[in-house]
């Protein structure tokens, strides 16, 4: 299988092509593009100067790059790729930097463009990756999930009517590809498991984990440790969110579960879920793998320890906070990816501006 031939993968297409296609709505985004980027860069640049003379060959009608977004019967002109990624990195400037501040734009974006993130999990997920790729442009991403988009999902996800009942990897998928059809995007649809795990690995600089199939967490744990790429998983506690940093890549003896001393207790809380998938043994599963902070913030105590009435079986969640945690997880993998250092734990409460570390930095 093609993993980038997924239905809604745009397609690139010839100018003639795309004379000839029948389209239910035409877009240009030639004018949008090269206007922004005149705007935004410095007028005598060499670059700018560069983009003087893009703006020229633009009125010819062949000019940019023609795509089809065949689920949508839809006909888009881009600029050409150059132009159009420059426009949706500029304005990051130079503010991810190594740790000594020493790379130049051009040397941070060579370490990003051989990048390859791999977010598993599209709710907490969909955020992630949607900072991962503002913020990085990665060389590629890797979306694995199984599950369909409901409304209730909506609280947290930007989502349309359009997305609704559609697989989660898919939809997200097509948002990436929306602004970015250049970006190389693999789709794992049916979500991660035993016999594809290596293959979502395979190639990958960092891993975001953002699933709730509690097997699948430790699996892809195993495995990632075993091929040494770290793995990020951020949780959102009510107003807090809590990042979980496991640099596989420098030590592959760590313990699965930041700030733990061994596996042994993640591995019987699994043991329990599975023989016994209570309310109790899941919570079990979850404390071994994050430990207890929630024990800081009263709102989720109150409802995870049912201490009131509650409406609500699930585990809940913020869409203010689960903006915060993608855009967390996605600048610490961006920051590891350019060497900084990090603590296997942060904890950070958006409301009343605690924050705090815990474990060995690596």
């Amino acid at each position: 299988m093609n993993r980038a031939a997924y239905f809604g993968v745009p397609k690139i297409v010839s100018y003639d092509e795309a004379v000839d296609y029948v389209a239910r709505e035409c877009f240009d985004l030639v004018v949008p593009t090269l206007s922004g980027l005149l705007e935004d860069l410095i007028p005598g640049s060499e670059l700018c100067n560069r983009l003087l003379l893009e703006i020229d060959k633009s009125e010819e009608k062949n000019y940019g790059e023609f795509f089809i977004y065949e689920r949508e019967k839809h006909l888009v002109r881009f600029a050409p790729r150059f132009w159009h990624r420059l426009a949706l990195l500029i304005r990051n400037s130079t503010l991810l930097l190594d740790l000594e501040m020493k790379l130049g734009w051009a040397e941070v974006r060579e370490i990003f463009d051989r990048a390859v993130i791999a977010v598993a999990g599209c709710s907490v997920g969909n955020s992630a990756i949607h900072a991962a790729a503002s913020d990085m442009r990665p060389a590629g991403l890797k979306i694995a999930d199984s599950k369909e988009y409901h409304i209730t999902n909506a609280n947290r996800v930007r989502l349309t009517y359009q997305d609704f009942g559609r697989v989660k990897s898919i939809v997200t998928a097509e948002q990436i590809h929306a602004v970015d059809p250049f970006m190389p995007v693999e789709v794992f649809e049916e979500g991660i498991h035993s016999g594809n795990i290596d293959e979502f690995l395979t190639g990958v600089s960092v891993v975001i984990e953002e699933m709730d199939d509690l097997k699948m967490k430790v699996l892809i744990r195993e495995r990632a440790r075993k091929m040494r790429i770290p793995v990020l998983m951020v949780t959102d506690l009510g107003s807090a969110i809590q990042l979980d940093v496991r640099r596989f890549d420098v030590s592959p003896d760590l313990p699965l579960a930041a700030c733990a001393d061994s596996d042994k207790a993640l591995y019987e809380a699994l043991e329990r879920s599975e023989r016994d998938p209570s309310r109790k043994n899941f919570f079990d599963f979850v404390y071994a793998i994050v430990g207890r902070n929630d024990g800081s913030i009263p709102e989720y105590r109150s409802i995870i320890n049912r201490e009131e009435p509650q409406i609500f079986g699930g585990v809940p969640q913020l869409g203010s906070t689960v903006a915060v945690a993608g855009g967390v997880v996605a600048e610490a993998a961006a920051r590891l990816l350019l060497g900084h250092k990090m603590s296997e734990r942060l904890f950070i409460h958006k409301f009343y501006g605690i924050s705090f570390e815990e474990g060995a930095v690596l």
